[in-house]
């Protein structure tokens, strides 16, 4: 970045992913030199990014969070699957802790199938070999209750926090679609009322561990309660459907990271304004098509279900697409030709996604 960044000296650089929102942490101050960054230091981000630091933070400030266990040996893992008996969830204890970046798997009761697939995940291995040097300690997968409600009923509270912590703006949104079906990357967001009180609680974790800039809060809508299960500490998947809405979350980290802080003051007072009501929805219309077409074919969806989604789909909402837009093409293109691709390089593990019910 330093040799190829010094014809865009002055330019301001966010994180799109994980390993970016690491990698600027852990570089800053060489980046700092040539760069504008609206990042926190590498202590902060590791409290976000590895879910056991951040589910403990979550509890000490009054965030509800699922029953989850961090193994810390093979033989602690064996130790807790012989004592579990519930459905569980296998995933990385952090993304970057495994090169494949698979988000995680459902497993049915029984400590030889927990097991199996532990073994699987952790054979994995980070894509930075440095990474697991420097981080030990999160190289295990972890283990967390499974909520069917976290198949089409996953919250979502997103928004912008300054340095300080007196400049904010909140909205909130429920994914309705993802894949794989049971957990996976969301395809269909529906706008929601923002749940003030969790908020609030929000905002208290991220004066605890010292966080600012963007950032996506994911929870599971349990009965009455919310269980955070991620928080997305840059940039992120629909980050379109916020900008429709009034909320322009690149535009205030531009603003923050150039100092202009009465932008940023201009920025919030006209979310403020905005006009809300507006039944905004968020869709990646090509995988969306693909999917429910493929799950239909192959029966993991049935009649009824598909033709909900195809009246959700032709429904009355302002759909905010992930990357088509008619004057446009070349995004669209882009992305299908991605998505393809994708598919072709890993088919299996794509008709396993779509036979998933």
């Amino acid at each position: 970045m330093l040799d190829a960044g010094k014809p865009f000296a002055g330019s301001v650089l966010y994180a799109t992913s994980d390993a970016v929102s690491y990698a600027l942490a852990k570089c800053r101050q060489d980046l700092e030199k040539l760069f504008l960054l609206y990042q926190p230091d590498l202590e902060t981000m590791m409290c976000v990014l590895d879910k056991g630091q951040l589910l403990r933070h979550a509890q000490a400030t009054g965030i509800d969070t699922p029953p989850t266990w961090l193994p810390t040996s093979r033989a602690n893992a064996q130790e807790i699957a012989n004592a579990i008996s519930e459905r569980l969830i296998i995933k990385p204890r952090c993304q970057l802790a495994a090169r494949n970046l698979v988000k995680g798997t459902v497993l049915k009761p029984g400590p030889d199938a927990l097991m199996q697939q532990f073994d699987r995940m952790a054979a994995v291995g980070p894509g930075d070999p440095s990474f697991a040097k420097s981080h030990p300690e999160i190289m295990f997968p972890m283990f967390q209750a499974f909520y069917p409600e976290a198949v089409n009923s996953v919250y979502s509270l997103s928004g912008f926090r300054d340095r300080s912590g007196t400049k904010t703006a909140v909205l909130a949104a429920v994914k309705s679609m993802q894949r794989p079906h049971n957990l996976g990357i969301g395809l269909c967001f529906e706008e929601a009322p923002v749940d003030t009180a969790l908020a609030g609680k929000v905002m208290e974790l991220c004066e605890r561990i010292g966080y600012y800039g963007a950032f996506e809060c994911e929870f599971i809508q349990a009965g009455d309660k919310k269980l955070l299960i991620d928080f997305n500490a840059r940039f992120y998947n629909q980050v379109g459907l916020e900008i429709a809405r009034g909320l322009d979350i690149p535009g205030l980290v531009y603003a923050a990271a150039t100092g202009q802080d009465e932008k940023v003051d201009d920025l919030i007072a006209a979310f403020e304004k905005r006009e809300k009501g507006q039944n905004y929805a968020f869709c990646n219309s090509f995988q969306f098509q693909l999917i429910t077409r493929f799950r239909r074919g192959l029966g993991s969806m049935s009649p009824e279900e598909s033709g909900r989604w195809t009246a959700w789909r032709q429904s009355s909402k302002n759909i905010v697409e992930a990357a088509f837009d008619q004057n446009d093409l070349i995004p669209y293109a882009i992305d299908s030709t991605q998505q393809i691709f994708s598919i072709l390089r890993r088919p299996r593990a794509f008709f396993r996604d779509c036979l998933t019910k």
